[in-house]
């Protein structure tokens, strides 16, 4: 993928989505849209934060590698390292 192209594909993700929310795929199989702030576990201590405690995601963007990323307490982290909590 080109840089344009990437660019491209940022762009229309933060259309579709913003930075405010992040699309799941429910145990139902339905698509649903949790917004920020939501409640996350790390499944491994990662930076800062340290495994099994509870975070807030203020906001969810994109690295330059098109990884989903968590803000929290204003630093990014990849989505895998995260379980999502309270999803019914």
């Amino acid at each position: 993928m080109t840089d344009k192209q990437r660019k491209r594909y940022i762009q229309e993700v933060y259309e579709l989505c913003g930075t405010d929310s992040v699309l799941i795929i429910s145990q139902k199989g339905d698509l649903e849209r949790v917004s920020c702030p939501f409640v996350v576990i790390p499944i491994r201590n990662v930076g800062e934060l340290q495994k099994g405690l509870k975070y807030a995601v203020n906001a969810v963007k994109l690295s330059p590698g098109l990884i989903d990323v968590y803000i929290i307490k204003y630093k990014a982290y990849y989505y895998f390292n995260f379980r999502l909590l309270g999803l019914g």
